[in-house]
């Protein structure tokens, strides 16, 4: 397996602490009931609940990955792939979620950041999944 070079271990490092950081923030968000994404409607409900366990679990991935990666264990770029991967997953089942249940469909405060947290999970989760599958095929970061 190769390692990374200093400059993109500290990226991806800080990434995945940014990425545990705004899960944490948006469930805190949610929890406080500042953020409203429909708990009214049970289906929507009854997602946010299930979701809160894996967020929770995704959030404890990143910060791990993180911290992995910035303190150079040889285990960063296995957990960060794992990590990766779980956050791709989520923010793709998420994204299919809410546009089925049409929160995208009036675009507002709540939809715009839902949308940023999911292009996050989405974008951030190839990005990393990527460059963690790329090091543990043998192949150059």
């Amino acid at each position: 397996m190769e390692s990374l070079n200093p400059g993109t271990r500290s990226t991806l490092g800080g990434v995945m602490l940014g990425g545990g950081a705004l899960m944490a923030l948006y469930w805190a968000l949610y929890l406080g009931g500042i953020v409203d994404l429909g708990q009214s409607d049970p289906v929507v409900a009854a997602f946010e609940s299930a979701f809160l366990l894996a967020d929770t679990l995704l959030a404890a991935l990143l910060l791990i990955a993180g911290w992995t990666l910035l303190s150079k264990r040889p285990s960063g770029p296995y957990v960060m792939t794992v990590a990766a991967a779980m956050s791709l997953y989520l923010g793709l089942l998420d994204f299919v979620f809410y546009s089925r249940h049409g929160l995208f469909d009036s675009p507002g405060g709540t939809a715009l950041f839902e949308l940023l947290l999911i292009a996050t999970c989405v974008l951030g989760g190839g990005a990393c999944l990527g460059v963690g599958w790329k090091l543990l095929a043998g192949g150059r970061s």
